[in-house]
């Protein structure tokens, strides 16, 4: 191993635990800049609508929860482009890093995915806290989806609770902060739990397109709030661009604004989609089909193989006698 090779290698192994604890520290703020402001203002609306006595606002603490998770994105973006940036410089540009460079760009655009980014100085192996590094396979997917399963099912009934209270207490809710407060704490957490999942299995995933295909209920949770985040009106707010943009444009905006409140309750009828097929995914039954299906067609894919093995084999043998009798002529 040369030496450039041997510091890079010195690199990845010590900077992937930081990185990876950074890239989840991300995702929490993002958890929490979603319940401030998405959730908390739709929560607001909605009790303003059905409750005569206006609701108390969320005082100087939310403020300053807002402000601490803004700064410490501030704080951790830079780092995840500099070792995006560090990735372009270091690494080769071939066909067999190109995917590392692409996914490169991808979390310097989106530092929360870093957390379980392959490696290629480890063998394309990926960090996990208490695991360490561990091959990026199927094996390793479906052990961590045995092991996520049922806390993932727990997770998703949280949801339960949350749209009884929205919908059956609307008075308690407007009177009691607590219970305001365990409403957006269990929305952010039911987000940052599956936004940490899919980011977690779509990394060990072979096909990453074909996986967010098939979880596209898990994609959609995770999107639809980051859908409403980002046309919020006080993220243009937060980053001045208000200054920028004419009246009629902020009443386009506006209206855009009270949409989220629809992306939001989607995003929550999801969730329930999501806890009924990982329920049905339990049963036997239903996965001796699956397994029986994906059977068949890895049977298809075989003989496939197969007949292309036989095809280039044959052109092999001919060009070999035709180069042989070539030879032999002249």
């Amino acid at each position: 191993m040369s030496q450039k090779n041997a510091k890079l290698l010195w690199i990845a192994v010590h900077t992937a635990p930081v990185m990876f604890w950074l890239a989840l520290i991300f995702l929490v703020c993002q958890a929490v800049l979603i319940v401030i402001w998405v959730d908390v203002p739709n929560l607001r609306e909605n009790l303003s609508a059905n409750v005569s006595e206006p609701v108390i606002s969320s005082g100087a603490g939310m403020v300053t929860i807002e402000s601490f998770a803004i700064r410490l994105m501030q704080l951790i973006w830079p780092i995840v482009i500099a070792e995006s940036i560090f990735h372009w410089l270091t690494r080769p540009w071939n066909r067999q890093t190109r995917s590392f460079h692409f996914f490169s760009l991808l979390i310097a655009i989106c530092p929360s995915l870093r957390m379980c980014a392959k490696s290629l100085q480890m063998g394309e192996r990926i960090w996990l806290p208490s695991l360490g590094w561990r091959k990026a396979d199927a094996r390793m997917r479906r052990r961590l989806e045995r092991r996520f399963s049922m806390p993932m099912i727990g997770i998703a009934l949280l949801i339960m609770p949350v749209l009884i209270v929205e919908w059956f207490m609307k008075t308690q809710v407007a009177d009691y902060r607590w219970l305001r407060f365990a409403l957006h704490f269990s929305t952010g957490m039911i987000w940052f739990c599956f936004a940490a999942e899919f980011i977690l299995m779509v990394s060990l995933a072979e096909k990453k397109f074909q996986y967010c295909r098939k979880h596209w209920i898990d994609l959609a949770i995770i999107i639809l709030p980051l859908f409403s985040f980002l046309r919020s009106l006080r993220l243009l707010r937060a980053t001045g661009i208000t200054k920028l943009v004419r009246l009629s444009q902020l009443n386009q905006v506006a209206r855009m604004y009270r949409l989220r409140g629809t992306a939001m309750r989607v995003a929550r009828a999801m969730v329930l989609l999501d806890l009924i097929e990982r329920m049905l995914h339990t049963s036997p039954e239903k996965s001796l089909i699956k397994l029986r299906r994906q059977h068949d067609e890895l049977e298809n894919q075989v003989k496939l193989i197969r007949r292309k093995i036989r095809r280039l084999e044959r052109e092999i043998e001919l060009s070999q006698l035709t180069a042989s009798e070539e030879a032999e002529n002249a």
